[in-house]
């Protein structure tokens, strides 16, 4: 950690509106899906950071749930089936297991045109949902784990690129592609960055991210008692809880997590 002399201009935690969200979005699918378009069947069958996931349970995952934005009730139905076929899982990881099941028989072009399909779909219907849903109380579906903020609003705005984004960077390290940086990348990151300040315990820190999405920012209220200099997708990597970033055992945010 330095003094925070060393520190660029500290960028405003923003919150996302509906339609720049989705213009998020909609970047982020199109790098995701650009991204299995170049994958052979060798790639399809490689294992990613996700737990037991390969690339093309990441892939069935991501065009699985911009399925569920398209069509609630299939949102709604699978979370029926996860309930009563994965009672010893916590609902949203039952849930997932269905999203894998539905697809368990289909071809991996089938399942890359799921996402084609969906992805647009999704989106469409996200910027369509009527304000009563996007105030649903996020627990109604998931009851854990707890969300920084309680509608689904979060989901559909937040949560739903940074999900994307983060299964992109794990398909790309798997199958040794390029993780391709768009002016995009740099609001995902900063809605990190917002999360964690959100919740942050400590004093003040300035965080200074490097590369292409990065920025500078202060990570809780009051006077800077220092920076932490990191790159940025390294940073969203280790506050995702994966591995990737080697901090020093005092480092503010060697326990920082943030929901991905």
């Amino acid at each position: 950690m330095t003094t925070p002399d060393d520190s660029p201009a500290v960028l405003t935690h923003r919150p996302l509106e509906r339609d720049d969200a989705a213009r998020v979005t909609e970047a982020e699918t199109a790098a995701f899906r650009a991204l299995v378009a170049s994958l052979d069947d060798v790639d399809w069958q490689r294992d990613t950071a996700s737990a037991g996931w390969r690339v093309r349970e990441v892939v069935a995952h991501v065009g699985g749930q911009y399925e569920e934005f398209a069509r609630v009730g299939t949102l709604l139905r699978r979370l029926w089936v996860a309930r009563r076929r994965y009672r010893d899982r916590i609902v949203l990881d039952g849930h997932n297991q269905v999203q894998l099941d539905d697809t368990a028989d289909r071809s991996n072009a089938q399942v890359a045109a799921q996402l084609d399909v969906f992805a647009a779909a999704g989106i469409r219907a996200v910027r369509r949902m009527p304000a009563p849903v996007r105030r649903a109380p996020v627990r109604l579906f998931f009851p854990e784990p707890p969300l920084p903020e309680k509608g689904m609003r979060y989901v559909f705005d937040i949560l739903a690129a940074r999900d994307t984004w983060m299964h992109r960077l794990e398909v790309a390290r798997a199958t040794d592609r390029e993780f391709v940086v768009g002016d995009h990348d740099h609001e995902i990151v900063a809605q990190v960055v917002r999360d964690l300040d959100r919740q942050w315990p400590g004093p003040a820190v300035t965080l200074a991210l490097d590369g292409p999405a990065g920025g500078t920012w202060q990570v809780g209220s009051g006077p800077s008692a220092g920076i932490v200099r990191a790159d940025a997708v390294e940073m969203m990597l280790h506050l995702s809880g994966r591995a990737g970033l080697d901090l020093p055992p005092d480092s503010p945010f060697g326990n920082a997590r943030v929901v991905f």
